[in-house]
């Protein structure tokens, strides 16, 4: 059982998850798919860039293991995250990338902060918050059908809690993270940005 929850947190963590968000948001927006496939591979080298350097970290010591599960680890790995937000929103700059991806930088920016911030009372799920806010963000993108998908996440909360990487509490405050910026993110883009956004 330990190790079929070592599989499902690899596969449900956040270096794959969030592989498709970019071109969920840019075709859900631009109704390009193949403008939105470049795109999703541009913002992956940058999803990649915080994978090897949390690979780094754990081959020399820094981190305890590749999810960083010591709370006092993860203030280096935020602050290393936000180089890299900085180096895409200027990248995204030059090239006059698609609004939505600023927006959906935005959310995560704000996201990336309240962990932050929670990470001193508690070691909240970055992956289920990442995971919650991925589904979402399908669901809404693309309909009732991708609901199901939503199962995923206790799933994905079973295992976390099977490894004793975190607590329930702990997963609870993760998913509700994600759920929280997910629709703060779709409620400004739809409300406030749209006319922005399609032009």
């Amino acid at each position: 059982m330990m190790n079929f929850a070592r599989v499902i947190s690899f596969l449900l963590s956040p270096l794959f998850v969030l592989l498709p968000v970019p071109y969920i948001l840019v075709s859900k927006f631009t109704d390009n798919h193949i403008y939105a496939v470049k795109w999703m591979v541009f913002s992956y080298m940058f999803i990649l860039a915080v994978a090897a350097f949390i690979g780094i970290g754990v081959l020399l010591g820094i981190f305890s293991n590749f999810d960083v599960s010591k709370k006092e680890q993860r203030p280096l790995l935020f602050s290393f995250t936000a180089i890299v937000i900085f180096c895409y929103l200027a990248s995204l700059l030059i090239l006059d990338g698609p609004k939505i991806l600023f927006v959906g930088v935005f959310g995560f920016i704000l996201g990336l902060i309240i962990l932050f911030i929670v990470n001193r009372w508690i070691k909240a799920s970055v992956h289920l918050g990442i995971l919650t806010s991925t589904l979402l963000l399908m669901c809404i993108a693309y309909g009732a059908y991708y609901f199901f998908l939503l199962l995923l996440i206790p799933v994905l909360a079973w295992s976390r809690i099977k490894m004793k990487e975190h607590t329930l509490l702990e997963t609870m405050v993760g998913t509700m993270l994600g759920a929280l910026m997910t629709l703060m993110v779709y409620t400004i883009s739809k409300y406030f940005l749209a006319g922005i956004l399609y032009n």
